[in-house]
């Protein structure tokens, strides 16, 4: 069995029903159960007769229900946002001041500190608490429906909500069907959170081609040992993350292909894929694809793919990103004509509908080009010989572990706090890679020492930011460094931090 994204039907393949749709962090379903499932929430739904347009909450985190009711939103035209139980309660109720969301369905057995006017619980029991009030709450056109929003880093302080329409998700699925070299016969490894969209490639890739979805919780990651073990006991055969992810692996003594036999392809976005980690994956992997693909989530998961051989590799000193998705046009904005590098501009039915009631931003980073949508990405890229090669950013936006990421949101939270006059957030590099992010920070209180800051600032970040954006270190100043033209100069900064760090 598999699914049909494009008439939303379950077909039946000559694949046992019986064959594991889902192995999450609590339980196993089968096809069979999973259709019954989708069924029975859409069901729900009707009954509870949530327009179409409006927006549900998913919370929780690998649990089977999560991909299950992402599924049954697709099915029943209802837009979801997936909220992972690694955000803090103040931007998750940012998110839903935002929306207006009425409905939440709850994956996680642990009960939500925060009212909604219906929740539907992990058996897929609905409960009415308030009536729901949907009024100027619909969004979206019938011709293509809003299929989800997924909330981003912003650098005003407030997370973004990326609009993705029911067109552009099926532009992905028709594309990575044909393209990715995936069947029914693979199981997919899933560990980014679904608040991150490279998670969503291993969802629709699994459910479209009817094979098994393995999600793995972060305490599975944590121990190497465990994970390891349970991509040995499922016989993953797709390994889909940010290479950053992979990297953490690579010494360990059963990630290779004498125990893991099963793997066959890597497949990485979210962030660039260092020469170093394909060296090694390639020793350890011998008959292993290693795929490397690149997209913002304003462009539908990912809108460029390559399989990266030796031959590829030996004819190129940078790694590529690949090259453009069929029916998309990809364009380098230059400055200057003479230039070969420029911004990275996306065209094509898979771009964005734009930014969830953000007008000023939207008039910024989309507009039409031949009468098709496009997305300034902000991503610095080159072209040679057809192919796309990344250079880095334009702006203050990084990422990190894959986690994308506005350095001015982190500086623009740790400003609200009492004891602070002003803060700067700032990358530590390794070449093009994110190490950690440092915090220079002036305060109202001059005789303040860093572990006293730290001990009132953090705990508060905490409650405004998720893990992956509080700083990894900070650094008091009396002053900001500037240059000529009068910016702080965070290169100057980062070797003071450095020089500290060394004494």
């Amino acid at each position: 069995m598999k699914y049909h994204f494009d008439s939303k039907t379950f077909v039946e393949t000559e694949l046992h029903k019986s064959r594991i749709a889902i192995a999450g962090s609590d339980e196993d379903i089968d096809w069979e159960t999973l259709k019954h499932k989708v069924t029975k929430l859409g069901n729900e739904f009707k009954k509870l007769d949530i327009p179409k347009g409006h927006p549900v909450i998913i919370y929780g985190h690998k649990e089977y229900l999560f991909p299950v009711a992402m599924l049954a939103c697709m099915q029943t035209n209802i837009p979801y946002i997936p909220i992972d139980k690694i955000y803090p309660k103040e931007r998750i109720q940012k998110i839903i001041a935002t929306t207006g969301s009425q409905v939440i369905i709850n994956c996680s057995e642990g009960e939500l500190d925060i009212p909604f006017p219906i929740s539907i619980n992990s058996s897929l029991q609905a409960t009415v608490h308030t009536a729901p009030d949907y009024t100027n709450k619909i969004y979206g056109e019938a011709s293509d429906p809003l299929q989800y929003i997924m909330f981003t880093s912003g650098s005003t302080g407030e997370p973004k909500g990326v609009q993705i329409n029911q067109s552009s998700v099926l532009t992905f699925i028709n594309w990575a069907l044909k393209d990715f070299g995936f069947s029914g016969d693979d199981v997919f490894m899933n560990q980014a959170p679904f608040t991150f969209d490279v998670s969503l490639c291993d969802v629709l890739n699994a459910f479209g081609n009817g094979g098994t979805l393995v999600l793995n919780a972060t305490e599975v990651l944590k121990n190497q040992d465990a994970f390891i073990q349970r991509l040995m006991n499922y016989k993953c055969s797709v390994w889909t993350s940010t290479p950053s992810f992979a990297y953490l692996f690579l010494r360990h003594e059963k990630f290779n292909s004498q125990h893991l036999p099963a793997l066959h392809s890597f497949l990485f976005m979210g962030e660039e894929l260092p020469g170093r980690t394909i060296g090694t994956l390639k020793n350890s992997f011998k008959n292993t694809r290693v795929l490397n693909a690149y997209g913002p989530t304003e462009a539908t998961i990912v809108t460029t793919f390559i399989e990266l051989t030796e031959d590829l590799l030996k004819a190129y000193t940078s790694t590529p990103i690949g090259y453009p998705m069929p029916g998309s046009e990809l364009l380098i904005d230059k400055t200057n004509p003479d230039e070969k590098t420029g911004e990275l501009i996306i065209v094509g039915e898979h771009v964005s509908a734009g930014y969830f009631k953000n007008e000023e931003l939207n008039q910024r980073k989309f507009f039409k080009h031949n009468e098709k949508k496009a997305f300034r990405t902000g991503d610095i890229a080159y072209y040679e010989n057809g192919l796309l090669f990344y250079m880095g950013r334009n702006d203050d936006q990084i990422k990190m572990h894959g986690f994308r990421i506005e350095l001015n949101e982190i500086a623009n939270i740790i400003c609200k706090h009492e004891l602070v006059k002003d803060a700067v957030a700032v990358p530590l590099k390794r070449g093009n890679e994110v190490k950690k992010i440092i915090a220079f920070i002036i305060t109202n209180d001059q005789t303040l020492s860093k572990d006293e800051l730290k001990k009132q600032l953090f705990p508060f970040l905490e409650k405004q930011l998720p893990y992956y954006m509080i700083p990894g270190d900070s650094m008091l100043m009396d002053d900001f460094i500037y240059n000529s033209s009068h910016k702080i100069d965070k290169n100057k900064l980062i070797e003071l931090y450095l020089k500290k760090e060394l004494m």
